[in-house]
Protein backbone atom coordinates (compact mmCIF):
# COMPACT_ATOMS: atom_id res chain seq x y z
CA UNK A 1 0.00 0.00 0.00
CA UNK A 2 1.44 3.42 -0.81
CA UNK A 3 1.59 5.81 2.09
CA UNK A 4 2.80 8.88 0.86
CA UNK A 5 3.89 10.99 -2.72
CA UNK A 6 6.55 13.16 -3.26
CA UNK A 7 6.91 15.37 -6.94
CA UNK A 8 9.95 15.89 -8.49
CA UNK A 9 11.28 17.52 -11.91
CA UNK A 10 13.54 14.09 -11.92
CA UNK A 11 13.78 11.04 -10.22
CA UNK A 12 17.67 9.74 -10.76
CA UNK A 13 17.67 5.87 -9.39
CA UNK A 14 21.47 4.85 -8.37
CA UNK A 15 24.22 6.65 -6.60
CA UNK A 16 27.06 6.31 -7.89
CA UNK A 17 29.64 8.45 -9.79
CA UNK A 18 26.81 8.98 -12.87
CA UNK A 19 23.63 9.45 -10.91
CA UNK A 20 25.35 11.81 -8.14
CA UNK A 21 27.05 13.77 -10.45
CA UNK A 22 23.57 13.78 -12.77
CA UNK A 23 21.59 15.07 -9.74
CA UNK A 24 23.70 17.96 -9.10
CA UNK A 25 23.91 19.10 -12.50
CA UNK A 26 20.47 19.43 -12.46
CA UNK A 27 19.59 20.27 -8.92
CA UNK A 28 21.89 23.20 -9.73
CA UNK A 29 20.09 24.72 -12.70
CA UNK A 30 16.87 24.80 -9.98
CA UNK A 31 15.39 21.89 -10.74
CA UNK A 32 13.32 19.56 -7.82
CA UNK A 33 15.54 16.10 -8.08
CA UNK A 34 15.49 12.95 -6.32
CA UNK A 35 18.66 10.53 -5.67
CA UNK A 36 16.98 7.30 -4.83
CA UNK A 37 20.09 4.87 -3.57
CA UNK A 38 19.01 1.10 -2.56
CA UNK A 39 21.87 0.58 -0.31
CA UNK A 40 22.09 2.62 3.18
CA UNK A 41 25.52 3.91 2.08
CA UNK A 42 26.42 5.85 -0.56
CA UNK A 43 29.06 3.72 -2.11
CA UNK A 44 28.47 0.25 -0.50
CA UNK A 45 29.29 -1.93 -1.56
CA UNK A 46 32.32 -1.17 -3.46
CA UNK A 47 32.11 -2.69 -7.26
CA UNK A 48 34.97 -1.06 -8.84
CA UNK A 49 39.14 -0.83 -8.78
CA UNK A 50 38.75 2.52 -8.75
CA UNK A 51 41.74 2.94 -11.10
CA UNK A 52 40.54 6.35 -13.21
CA UNK A 53 42.20 9.25 -15.18
CA UNK A 54 42.87 12.61 -13.54
CA UNK A 55 40.30 13.76 -16.00
CA UNK A 56 37.55 12.87 -14.09
CA UNK A 57 38.35 15.28 -11.98
CA UNK A 58 37.44 17.95 -14.89
CA UNK A 59 34.05 16.70 -13.62
CA UNK A 60 33.83 16.32 -9.82
CA UNK A 61 35.72 18.05 -6.96
CA UNK A 62 36.97 15.11 -4.91
CA UNK A 63 40.75 14.57 -5.40
CA UNK A 64 41.07 14.45 -1.60
CA UNK A 65 39.88 10.34 -1.92
CA UNK A 66 43.05 9.87 -3.88
CA UNK A 67 44.81 7.23 -2.54
CA UNK A 68 48.18 6.45 -4.82
CA UNK A 69 49.17 6.97 -8.47
CA UNK A 70 50.36 5.05 -10.86
CA UNK A 71 52.62 5.78 -14.05
CA UNK A 72 52.90 2.42 -15.80
CA UNK A 73 52.37 -1.49 -16.04
CA UNK A 74 54.00 -4.71 -16.02
CA UNK A 75 52.55 -7.17 -18.02
CA UNK A 76 52.52 -10.93 -17.47
CA UNK A 77 52.51 -13.48 -20.62
CA UNK A 78 50.87 -16.98 -20.34
CA UNK A 79 54.27 -18.36 -19.54
CA UNK A 80 55.20 -15.98 -16.88
CA UNK A 81 57.32 -13.10 -19.24
CA UNK A 82 57.41 -9.91 -17.80
CA UNK A 83 56.97 -6.56 -19.69
CA UNK A 84 57.18 -3.41 -18.25
CA UNK A 85 55.77 -0.07 -19.85
CA UNK A 86 56.26 3.17 -17.61
CA UNK A 87 55.21 6.34 -18.54
CA UNK A 88 57.11 8.30 -16.19
CA UNK A 89 54.42 10.55 -15.09
CA UNK A 90 50.83 9.82 -13.63
CA UNK A 91 49.22 7.89 -16.04
CA UNK A 92 46.24 7.12 -13.66
CA UNK A 93 44.89 7.52 -10.09
CA UNK A 94 43.59 5.04 -7.35
CA UNK A 95 41.03 6.56 -5.55
CA UNK A 96 39.15 5.30 -2.36
CA UNK A 97 35.73 4.42 -4.07
CA UNK A 98 33.24 4.99 -1.49
CA UNK A 99 34.28 8.12 -0.28
CA UNK A 100 34.87 9.14 -4.09
CA UNK A 101 30.96 8.41 -4.75
CA UNK A 102 30.02 9.71 -1.36
CA UNK A 103 32.08 12.94 -1.79
CA UNK A 104 29.79 13.23 -5.62
CA UNK A 105 26.61 12.52 -3.75
CA UNK A 106 27.09 14.96 -0.62
CA UNK A 107 27.92 17.80 -3.73
CA UNK A 108 24.75 16.88 -5.62
CA UNK A 109 23.05 17.62 -1.94
CA UNK A 110 24.58 20.87 -1.41
CA UNK A 111 23.27 21.54 -4.84
CA UNK A 112 19.70 20.83 -3.47
CA UNK A 113 19.02 17.01 -4.79
CA UNK A 114 16.92 15.06 -2.18
CA UNK A 115 18.52 11.20 -1.43
CA UNK A 116 16.77 8.69 -0.46
CA UNK A 117 18.93 6.13 1.24
CA UNK A 118 18.22 2.10 1.54
CA UNK A 119 15.27 2.77 -0.84
CA UNK A 120 14.66 0.23 -3.56
CA UNK A 121 13.13 1.37 -6.85
CA UNK A 122 10.10 -1.83 -7.44
CA UNK A 123 8.37 -0.05 -10.50
CA UNK A 124 7.92 2.31 -12.78
CA UNK A 125 5.21 3.66 -15.27
CA UNK A 126 3.95 6.63 -16.90
CA UNK A 127 1.31 8.76 -15.68
CA UNK A 128 -0.33 11.95 -16.45
CA UNK A 129 2.57 13.05 -19.14
CA UNK A 130 5.04 12.14 -16.09
CA UNK A 131 6.53 8.72 -14.68
CA UNK A 132 5.38 7.30 -11.65
CA UNK A 133 8.46 5.25 -9.63
CA UNK A 134 7.37 3.48 -6.45
CA UNK A 135 9.82 3.02 -3.78
CA UNK A 136 10.03 0.67 -1.27
CA UNK A 137 12.35 3.06 2.02
CA UNK A 138 12.49 0.94 5.65
CA UNK A 139 9.16 -1.15 4.72
CA UNK A 140 6.87 1.62 3.58
CA UNK A 141 5.85 2.55 -0.29
CA UNK A 142 6.35 5.63 -1.71
CA UNK A 143 5.93 6.90 -4.94
CA UNK A 144 7.85 9.60 -6.27
CA UNK A 145 6.15 11.53 -9.38
CA UNK A 146 8.53 13.05 -11.85
CA UNK A 147 8.69 14.38 -15.54
CA UNK A 148 11.91 12.43 -16.35
CA UNK A 149 13.09 9.13 -14.75
CA UNK A 150 17.10 8.48 -15.35
CA UNK A 151 18.35 5.26 -14.55
CA UNK A 152 22.08 5.17 -13.55
CA UNK A 153 21.07 1.90 -11.59
CA UNK A 154 23.98 -0.51 -13.22
CA UNK A 155 24.77 -3.73 -15.53
CA UNK A 156 21.40 -4.97 -14.46
CA UNK A 157 19.42 -1.82 -15.11
CA UNK A 158 15.48 -2.23 -14.17
CA UNK A 159 15.21 1.04 -15.34
CA UNK A 160 16.12 -0.41 -18.74
CA UNK A 161 13.74 -3.43 -18.24
CA UNK A 162 10.62 -1.28 -17.31
CA UNK A 163 10.92 0.43 -20.38
CA UNK A 164 11.81 -1.80 -22.63
CA UNK A 165 15.63 -0.65 -23.33
CA UNK A 166 17.66 -2.82 -24.64
CA UNK A 167 19.74 -4.97 -22.78
CA UNK A 168 23.24 -5.88 -22.80
CA UNK A 169 24.54 -8.53 -25.44
CA UNK A 170 26.72 -10.22 -22.65
CA UNK A 171 28.00 -9.00 -19.02
CA UNK A 172 31.00 -10.27 -18.16
CA UNK A 173 31.45 -11.24 -14.49
CA UNK A 174 34.93 -9.84 -12.29
CA UNK A 175 36.04 -10.74 -8.97
CA UNK A 176 38.76 -8.85 -6.99
CA UNK A 177 39.94 -8.89 -3.12
CA UNK A 178 41.65 -6.10 -2.04
CA UNK A 179 44.48 -7.58 -0.13
CA UNK A 180 46.93 -5.89 2.93
CA UNK A 181 50.48 -7.58 2.44
CA UNK A 182 50.97 -6.87 -1.19
CA UNK A 183 54.19 -6.70 -2.64
CA UNK A 184 55.10 -4.46 -5.76
CA UNK A 185 56.16 -1.22 -7.20
CA UNK A 186 53.42 0.90 -5.95
CA UNK A 187 53.08 3.22 -9.00
CA UNK A 188 52.86 0.03 -11.28
CA UNK A 189 49.89 -1.79 -12.34
CA UNK A 190 50.49 -5.38 -12.97
CA UNK A 191 48.19 -7.11 -15.49
CA UNK A 192 48.31 -10.90 -16.25
CA UNK A 193 47.61 -12.39 -19.48
CA UNK A 194 46.20 -15.92 -20.91
CA UNK A 195 43.28 -17.83 -21.48
CA UNK A 196 44.39 -19.98 -18.17
CA UNK A 197 44.37 -16.89 -16.17
CA UNK A 198 41.64 -14.87 -17.25
CA UNK A 199 39.98 -16.05 -20.37
CA UNK A 200 38.40 -13.46 -22.80
CA UNK A 201 39.50 -10.90 -20.07
CA UNK A 202 43.08 -10.58 -18.12
CA UNK A 203 44.00 -10.58 -13.94
CA UNK A 204 45.24 -7.14 -12.37
CA UNK A 205 46.90 -5.78 -9.08
CA UNK A 206 46.10 -2.50 -8.80
CA UNK A 207 48.14 -0.71 -5.71
CA UNK A 208 45.89 0.86 -4.08
CA UNK A 209 48.06 2.94 -0.93
CA UNK A 210 48.40 0.76 1.96
CA UNK A 211 46.45 -2.34 0.61
CA UNK A 212 45.96 -3.29 -3.29
CA UNK A 213 43.12 -4.79 -5.48
CA UNK A 214 43.88 -8.58 -6.62
CA UNK A 215 41.00 -9.48 -9.26
CA UNK A 216 40.17 -10.75 -12.84
CA UNK A 217 37.38 -10.62 -15.24
CA UNK A 218 36.53 -13.89 -17.72
CA UNK A 219 34.48 -13.79 -20.34
CA UNK A 220 32.50 -16.76 -19.03
CA UNK A 221 32.49 -19.22 -16.10
CA UNK A 222 33.39 -18.75 -12.31
CA UNK A 223 35.39 -15.61 -12.07
CA UNK A 224 36.35 -16.26 -8.03
CA UNK A 225 37.27 -20.14 -9.20
CA UNK A 226 39.45 -18.46 -11.56
CA UNK A 227 41.07 -15.78 -9.40
CA UNK A 228 41.85 -18.61 -6.89
CA UNK A 229 43.62 -20.39 -9.22
CA UNK A 230 45.31 -17.06 -10.65
CA UNK A 231 46.46 -16.83 -7.12
CA UNK A 232 48.19 -19.85 -6.97
CA UNK A 233 50.64 -18.72 -9.68
CA UNK A 234 54.36 -18.17 -9.19
CA UNK A 235 54.02 -15.00 -11.25
CA UNK A 236 50.94 -13.79 -9.03
CA UNK A 237 52.69 -15.01 -5.68
CA UNK A 238 55.60 -13.31 -6.24
CA UNK A 239 53.37 -10.50 -4.50
CA UNK A 240 50.80 -11.69 -3.00
CA UNK A 241 52.33 -14.64 -1.01
CA UNK A 242 51.65 -13.90 2.75
CA UNK A 243 48.85 -11.38 2.22
CA UNK A 244 46.07 -11.31 3.71
CA UNK A 245 42.32 -10.30 2.08
CA UNK A 246 40.21 -7.33 3.65
CA UNK A 247 37.45 -6.69 1.07
CA UNK A 248 35.60 -9.01 -1.43
CA UNK A 249 34.30 -7.14 -4.50
CA UNK A 250 32.23 -8.79 -7.20
CA UNK A 251 30.83 -6.88 -10.26
CA UNK A 252 30.05 -7.60 -14.14
CA UNK A 253 30.96 -5.65 -17.37
CA UNK A 254 28.70 -5.22 -19.67
CA UNK A 255 29.31 -5.40 -23.19
CA UNK A 256 27.44 -3.88 -26.14
CA UNK A 257 26.22 -0.90 -28.29
CA UNK A 258 23.32 -0.01 -27.54
CA UNK A 259 20.54 1.15 -30.20
CA UNK A 260 18.67 3.18 -27.49
CA UNK A 261 19.36 4.75 -24.28
CA UNK A 262 16.00 6.99 -24.15
CA UNK A 263 12.50 6.23 -24.42
CA UNK A 264 9.64 8.81 -23.86
CA UNK A 265 10.12 10.41 -20.08
CA UNK A 266 13.27 8.04 -19.47
CA UNK A 267 17.21 8.06 -19.80
CA UNK A 268 19.63 5.71 -18.79
CA UNK A 269 23.13 6.37 -18.10
CA UNK A 270 26.90 5.09 -17.05
CA UNK A 271 26.37 0.84 -17.27
CA UNK A 272 22.83 1.17 -17.31
CA UNK A 273 23.31 2.11 -20.85
CA UNK A 274 26.85 -0.05 -21.75
CA UNK A 275 28.93 2.48 -21.65
CA UNK A 276 32.12 1.18 -20.16
CA UNK A 277 35.36 0.79 -21.54
CA UNK A 278 35.48 -2.77 -23.05
CA UNK A 279 39.37 -2.60 -23.33
CA UNK A 280 39.79 -2.43 -19.59
CA UNK A 281 36.16 -2.30 -17.90
CA UNK A 282 36.59 1.04 -16.53
CA UNK A 283 33.54 3.09 -16.95
CA UNK A 284 33.90 6.18 -14.29
CA UNK A 285 34.99 8.91 -16.63
CA UNK A 286 32.74 7.70 -19.84
CA UNK A 287 30.08 7.33 -17.18
CA UNK A 288 30.74 11.10 -16.15
CA UNK A 289 31.16 12.45 -19.66
CA UNK A 290 27.33 10.78 -20.35
CA UNK A 291 25.83 12.00 -17.35
CA UNK A 292 26.90 15.45 -18.47
CA UNK A 293 25.63 14.88 -21.37
CA UNK A 294 22.82 13.94 -20.30
CA UNK A 295 22.50 16.95 -17.57
CA UNK A 296 22.53 18.98 -20.31
CA UNK A 297 19.47 17.27 -22.57
CA UNK A 298 17.65 17.15 -19.25
CA UNK A 299 17.60 20.35 -18.55
CA UNK A 300 16.76 21.32 -22.17
CA UNK A 301 13.98 19.01 -22.00
CA UNK A 302 12.44 20.56 -18.51
CA UNK A 303 13.15 23.82 -20.27
CA UNK A 304 11.12 23.12 -23.07
CA UNK A 305 8.51 21.43 -21.05
CA UNK A 306 9.11 18.64 -23.59
CA UNK A 307 9.49 14.68 -22.44
CA UNK A 308 9.34 12.91 -25.64
CA UNK A 309 11.81 10.36 -26.61
CA UNK A 310 12.48 12.67 -29.50
CA UNK A 311 14.23 15.34 -27.08
CA UNK A 312 15.66 13.25 -24.94
CA UNK A 313 16.92 11.48 -28.29
CA UNK A 314 19.27 14.21 -27.83
CA UNK A 315 21.26 12.51 -25.11
CA UNK A 316 21.76 9.53 -27.35
CA UNK A 317 23.29 11.75 -30.14
CA UNK A 318 24.98 13.14 -28.52
CA UNK A 319 26.87 10.58 -26.70
CA UNK A 320 27.12 8.01 -29.63
CA UNK A 321 28.81 11.14 -31.68
CA UNK A 322 31.54 11.75 -28.78
CA UNK A 323 32.62 9.62 -26.74
CA UNK A 324 30.51 6.60 -28.17
CA UNK A 325 33.13 6.86 -31.06
CA UNK A 326 36.09 5.50 -29.00
CA UNK A 327 33.76 3.05 -27.17
CA UNK A 328 33.03 1.35 -30.74
CA UNK A 329 36.46 0.60 -30.95
CA UNK A 330 37.29 -0.65 -27.46
CA UNK A 331 34.29 -3.52 -28.49
CA UNK A 332 36.29 -4.51 -31.65
CA UNK A 333 39.54 -4.19 -29.77
CA UNK A 334 38.07 -6.18 -27.25
CA UNK A 335 36.69 -8.80 -29.62
CA UNK A 336 39.68 -9.67 -31.47
CA UNK A 337 41.67 -10.03 -27.92
CA UNK A 338 38.88 -12.10 -26.18
CA UNK A 339 39.58 -14.25 -29.18
CA UNK A 340 43.19 -14.57 -28.91
CA UNK A 341 44.98 -18.29 -28.41
CA UNK A 342 48.05 -18.14 -25.97
CA UNK A 343 50.15 -18.75 -28.74
CA UNK A 344 49.36 -15.96 -29.95
CA UNK A 345 49.66 -13.41 -26.84
CA UNK A 346 53.68 -14.94 -26.72
CA UNK A 347 54.05 -13.54 -30.72
CA UNK A 348 52.29 -9.91 -29.28
CA UNK A 349 54.96 -9.40 -26.71
CA UNK A 350 57.65 -10.64 -28.70
CA UNK A 351 56.41 -7.76 -31.13
CA UNK A 352 55.75 -5.16 -28.16
CA UNK A 353 59.17 -6.39 -26.67
CA UNK A 354 60.78 -3.51 -28.86
CA UNK A 355 62.06 -0.18 -27.73
CA UNK A 356 60.71 1.64 -30.34
CA UNK A 357 56.55 -0.33 -29.85
CA UNK A 358 57.11 1.05 -26.21
CA UNK A 359 58.22 4.42 -26.44
CA UNK A 360 54.98 4.61 -28.48
CA UNK A 361 52.84 3.35 -25.66
CA UNK A 362 54.77 5.21 -23.01
CA UNK A 363 54.14 8.24 -25.49
CA UNK A 364 50.91 8.07 -26.77
CA UNK A 365 49.12 5.47 -24.00
CA UNK A 366 45.73 6.76 -22.94
CA UNK A 367 43.39 4.20 -20.42
CA UNK A 368 40.21 6.55 -21.51
CA UNK A 369 41.27 5.91 -25.66
CA UNK A 370 43.25 2.79 -25.85
CA UNK A 371 42.50 3.03 -29.86
CA UNK A 372 44.75 6.41 -30.52
CA UNK A 373 48.13 4.40 -29.74
CA UNK A 374 46.06 1.49 -31.65
CA UNK A 375 46.51 3.31 -34.51
CA UNK A 376 50.57 4.16 -34.14
CA UNK A 377 51.47 1.16 -33.38
CA UNK A 378 49.96 -0.70 -35.92
CA UNK A 379 51.80 2.14 -38.64
CA UNK A 380 55.11 1.36 -36.33
CA UNK A 381 54.45 -2.66 -37.00
CA UNK A 382 51.64 -3.98 -39.56
CA UNK A 383 52.41 -7.32 -38.18
CA UNK A 384 49.88 -6.28 -35.77
CA UNK A 385 46.82 -6.39 -38.15
CA UNK A 386 47.50 -10.49 -37.69
CA UNK A 387 45.83 -9.97 -34.47
CA UNK A 388 43.09 -7.39 -34.62
CA UNK A 389 40.54 -9.28 -36.44
CA UNK A 390 38.20 -8.03 -39.30
CA UNK A 391 36.00 -5.52 -37.68
CA UNK A 392 38.86 -3.68 -36.03
CA UNK A 393 41.03 -3.78 -39.48
CA UNK A 394 38.20 -2.14 -41.43
CA UNK A 395 38.15 0.84 -39.12
CA UNK A 396 42.05 0.76 -38.93
CA UNK A 397 42.37 1.08 -42.71
CA UNK A 398 40.00 4.09 -42.77
CA UNK A 399 41.74 5.80 -39.78
CA UNK A 400 45.78 5.34 -41.47
CA UNK A 401 45.21 4.49 -45.21
CA UNK A 402 46.20 1.09 -45.26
Amino acid sequence: MVTSARSFDVVVIGAGPAGGYLAGKVAAAGYEVALVEEHREVGEPIQCGGLVTPRVFDYVKCKETIIGSVHGAELYSPSGRRLVIDGHQTEAVVVQRALFDRAIATDAVRKGAHTFLGAQAQGATRANGGVDVVIDQDGASKTLTCKILIGCDGVRSNVAKWFNILRPKKIIPGFEIEMVGVRGDPGLVTLFIGNEIAPGFFGWIIPSGDTARVGLCVGEGNAYAYLERMLRRPEVQQYTKGAQPILYIAGGIPLGFPKRTYADNVLVVGDAAWQAKAVSGGGIFTALTCSDLASTTTIQALEARDYSSKMLHRYHRAWTRSIGKELRKDLAIHESFSKLTDTQFEELFDIFDNARMQELIEKKGDIDFPSKVGWALIKEDPRLLKYVGKALRAMIGKSVGM
